[in-house]
């Protein structure tokens, strides 16, 4: 088993040391700078304390796909054709925003907000609102919000034209329930915690937050997977996709072999990350005896595909495999014909 501190494809999310914090808020970047075998993805673990702010922002080059691991926020977007739309963040919350779609997040919660966010770009990029407005003249300010009288907004001339990225709220968030902006239902949020598993089997389950289950998505997706003691998500390929892995809780086991033949297993826990290429033959497993692991694995398509060991090997013929194996004749004749995929499988022994 390889040391997961030396693999090019794990990243211990949590345990990095973020690039940007404040006393609001921290955030750790994970993008090709960093963790060069990324593609197609890219992801910031953010942290708000109480009542911190993430600025409004966009993002010119990526949609948002982003997963609520605990805490309570508020969250405005705002879009095309001058639609907005304000709901609360819960654990187990899914979050989706296209791109270049404004948006911020508001910690209502009495405790630490911690959110994993994920792009479709391994170089994701961010315009924040402050230093956008910060690099406007006052006049311009004023012509455009119809002020005749000067000085209502001369204080912020000399704004910095850099983002402020975090602040802090000085109202109470008790008021926030009573806020009459709150939506209770919009296209952009799926709670995977209250969705029934779409897959259930004796190894675990699967919540699917893909296409057709969560209409709005585009070019990203996630499973939701919780896994029972040794339970096995089935050898595999994605054909259109990248997977990136999140351990939120326990401890997991994966093995993936790529094209240049190498194999490598590797054992990771909470808050680190391992990073799969899009075709690349793959699978995952809880390592731990007792306890169940829950990994949130997110793809590089909004509907991925899957391709499974057990109805791959069960497609050819016995003469196809004898030849390509070499062994003996009785050993394909005697193996299960199963032309489906297993998707999650328990562990034996």
């Amino acid at each position: 088993m390889n040391d997961h501190k030396s693999s090019p494809i794990i990243f211990d999310l949590d345990g990095t040391k973020p690039q940007f914090s404040t006393p609001y808020g921290n955030r750790t970047i994970m993008n090709a700078d960093n963790f060069p075998v990324l593609k197609g993805m890219g992801a910031v673990l953010l942290r708000l304390e109480k009542g911190g702010v993430r600025e409004p922002h966009w993002h010119p080059n990526a949609v948002e796909l982003n997963y609520c691991i605990s805490g309570n926020a508020k969250m405005t977007i705002y879009s095309n054709n001058a639609q907005k739309d304000t709901f609360m963040i819960n654990p187990g919350q899914l979050t989706f925003i296209p791109t270049g779609c404004w948006h911020d997040i508001e910690n209502i919660g009495e405790e630490e907000l911690k959110i994993v966010i994920v792009y479709d770009n391994e170089r994701f990029e961010d315009l924040g609102i402050s230093g956008s407005v910060g690099s406007l003249p006052s006049r311009i300010l004023n012509s455009i919000f119809g002020i005749n009288s000067p000085g209502l907004f001369d204080e912020l001339e000399n704004a910095s034209s850099k983002d402020v990225i975090f602040g802090r709220k000085t109202i109470d968030n008790s008021k926030i329930s009573s806020n009459n902006e709150i939506e209770t239902s919009n296209l952009h949020t799926l709670n995977l915690i209250d969705t029934t598993p779409q897959v259930q089997t004796p190894g675990g389950t699967a919540v699917l937050g893909s296409l057709p289950y969560f209409p709005i998505l585009k070019g990203l997706s996630v499973f939701l997977l919780d896994l029972k003691p040794k339970g096995i998500v089935e050898p595999h390929t994605h054909p259109n996709a990248g997977e990136l892995n999140y351990v939120i809780e326990g401890k997991v086991r994966f093995t993936v072999y790529s094209p240049n033949k190498e194999i490598e297993t590797s054992e990771i826990g909470k808050g680190q990350v391992f990073f799969v290429p899009a075709g690349y033959f793959h699978y995952l497993e809880n390592s731990d005896d007792v306890n169940n692991g829950t990994v949130a694995s997110f793809f590089g398509n909004e509907n991925p595909e899957f391709i499974g060991l057990v109805g791959g090997l069960s497609s050819f013929s016995d003469e196809a495999l004898v030849a390509v194996f070499n062994t003996d004749q009785k050993f394909f004749s005697n193996l299960p014909r199963l032309v489906k995929n297993v998707l999650i499988a328990p562990g034996l022994g």
